[in-house]
């Protein structure tokens, strides 16, 4: 009996064994976009890898663009839309805080003045003032008191509250040292000229220069505003111009991949975007317009024809406590003369107001008449003082304060009536041009969303499109 052998086994090649003795892995199947990253990287780093070797091929790259033409395009919609807010927000409170706190703190200033000229006109009335000089200290401090009420709401800054209550606290003081003084001149007393004095000193020396500074601070936080609401919205602007360049070099990259002259979707996104910075440029350039308007044509006058009105004011109390100290006081005489200097000398504050309205005839008219009537109180005062010199002094009180046409106190209403006039029309002029500001702005901020959106929504579909056409 013969014994087979077992048939020989088929023999597997050999596999490469490592130093350590283990077999090694089987080699990983090929992939198109790359292999994976070796073992044991760190998961950022692999999806890091991924991202680059998908950015060799179109599909990546057409995910690539979108990821970039989203950045720009969401990019500009939100700093657009946040600028056309933020510049209503401005504009608003140049109405509001800012724009009240401003109105009141020169209405406060006027107000003052006003009181202070007309407290010492009247002081020069023998026994009871006249009725039309009562009511307009009355009017006055009526004016003064709710302008502090209004800037005691309005103020911000520690020192603007700091002022207002400066103010408050000196008002009574005031008015009680001016009924003090009618009080002794109704009794023929000649001490009352020593109250009356008092009054218009602590006016002068204390409460009008707190009145100004308020003024100037309240100009100050209101020029601010006006500037704010003109700066032009530079970074909403440049990523705009980067999506819309960003969008054209994308349709040129596809062209020559796919030899289609044109792709729907980057075309309209295009075309919203386009509209896009059109309506944020128009209606940013058509708010500052309007914003600079309301600043030539509204706040600067009102600071001139306002600081004319103060002057004279400042200058008709001066010209009644010359009289009132029977010549005993040199340095009103003195500060009457700077006052009225200021106010009517050549270049001063008549000839700005001039220069100002010169192309205006509505305030050009109002300010001739202004002059006008400084002119005749100009010849008037040196009759008075013509006459205090000669020892006339009944007739120059009666000059001065007299019911007359003719006297002193009708030119210098007349002055401060045409002041008044001119100074409510460029209020209103103000306020018109800043709500002309205001409506140009409106329903910007959603309209520029929306297109931003609606160009995001068109550009995606417009690549996603060529995206399929890969894996159909």
């Amino acid at each position: 009996m013969s014994v087979q052998s077992p048939p020989a086994l088929t023999q597997a090649p050999a596999q490469a064994m490592p130093v350590d003795g283990s077999p090694s892995s089987p080699a990983p199947p090929a992939s198109r976009d790359a292999a994976p990253p070796a073992a044991g990287t760190a998961p950022g780093r692999r999806r890091f890898d991924r991202l680059l070797a998908s950015l060799r091929f179109t599909p990546g790259q057409l995910r690539g663009v979108l990821a970039v033409l989203a950045a720009l395009i969401l990019g500009a919609g939100i700093t657009g839309m946040t600028a056309i807010l933020a510049k209503s927000a401005v504009i608003e409170e140049t109405t509001g805080q800012s724009g009240r706190l401003s109105v009141s703190a020169l209405q406060l200033y006027q107000a003052l003045s006003q009181a202070d000229a007309t407290a010492a006109s009247s002081y020069l009335t023998a026994g009871t003032p006249s009725d039309e000089m009562n009511e307009t200290y009355r009017e006055a401090l009526r004016d003064a008191t709710v302008a502090l009420a209004t800037a005691a709401g309005e103020v911000k800054t520690p020192a603007d509250t700091e002022l207002v209550a400066e103010l408050n606290a000196r008002l009574p003081v005031y008015t009680g040292l001016v009924e003090t003084a009618r009080t002794f001149n109704r009794l023929g007393e000649p001490v009352g000229a020593t109250y009356q004095e008092q009054a218009s000193t602590l006016m002068r020396e204390e409460m009008l220069p707190s009145a100004h500074d308020l003024q100037e601070n309240s100009r100050k936080q209101l020029n601010q505003s006006r500037a704010d609401a003109e700066a032009f919205p530079w970074a909403a602007a440049a990523l705009a111009v980067a999506a819309l360049a960003t969008l054209v070099w994308a349709q040129m990259w596809l062209t020559r991949k796919t030899n289609r002259v044109f792709n729907l979707g980057l075309v309209g996104a295009t075309a919203l975007l386009v509209v896009f910075a059109g309506w944020l440029a128009m209606a940013s350039l058509a708010s500052a317009s309007h914003t600079s308007r309301s600043h030539e044509d509204g706040a600067q006058p009102l600071e001139l024809l306002a600081q004319a009105e103060i002057t004279a004011q400042q200058a008709r109390a001066e010209e009644s406590l010359v009289l009132i100290a029977r010549g005993e006081d040199p340095q009103a005489a003195e500060r009457y003369e700077a006052h009225f200097a200021a106010l009517a000398d050549p270049g001063q504050l008549l000839d700005q107001l001039d220069e100002a309205f010169a192309s205006d005839p509505e305030l050009s008219a109002k300010v001739d008449a202004a002059r006008e009537a400084a002119d005749t109180w100009r010849a008037g005062h040196d009759e008075v003082v013509k006459l205090a010199q000669e020892g006339r002094y009944t007739d120059a009180v009666n000059l001065v304060v007299g019911d007359s046409d003719t006297s002193l106190w009708a030119s210098f209403r007349t002055l401060n009536d045409e002041l008044t006039a001119a100074t409510e029309i460029s209020a209103d002029r103000f306020i018109e041009a800043t709500h002309d500001a205001q409506r140009s702005l409106s329903g910007a901020a959603a309209g520029l969303a929306a297109l931003a959106l609606a160009a995001l929504v068109s550009a995606a579909i417009g690549i996603q499109m060529r995206v399929a056409e890969y894996y159909a």
